[in-house]
């Protein structure tokens, strides 16, 4: 699996609209998984959650996450970072959420008020695998 950053082949996988397919370790260690919204930052994975998930408080227990990118238009083509949540960024407004929602829907989030308890959720990239189909 190579390690440091993306290659830029891959980017575009990155900034589409696909979803991304997050793991996180229970307490007992057994992987879980969950469909995710995501922002590409050139360099990191950045997502938004709500404190009462489960997907929350297995990152908080265990940072490392791997998380996968299926090319919507080459479903034979893919990637999977493998990395480490480096940061969680609380915020009670919509902006960040906002950003996130206008890359799926363009337009802003409309399934949750302003004021609850949300993090953006900053994963940096230890190592990557991709099959280019």
């Amino acid at each position: 699996m190579p390690r440091g950053p993306v290659p830029a082949q891959y980017f575009d996988i990155l900034q589409s609209d696909t979803y991304g397919h997050l793991a996180t370790l229970d307490a007992s260690g057994r992987p879980q998984v969950n469909p995710v919204w995501f922002l590409w930052d050139g360099s990191q994975i950045l997502i938004s959650v709500k404190a009462e998930t489960v997907k929350y408080r297995n990152m908080r227990r265990d940072p490392r996450v791997a998380i996968s990118f299926l090319d919507m238009a080459r479903p034979n083509r893919y990637l999977e970072i493998r990395g480490e949540v480096v940061e969680f960024e609380r915020y009670d407004d919509l902006t960040f959420v906002n950003q996130v929602a206008r890359k799926y829907t363009g337009k802003d989030y409309d399934r949750g008020p302003s004021g609850e308890e949300r993090y953006k959720v900053t994963i940096r990239v230890d190592s990557w695998t991709a099959q280019d189909g």
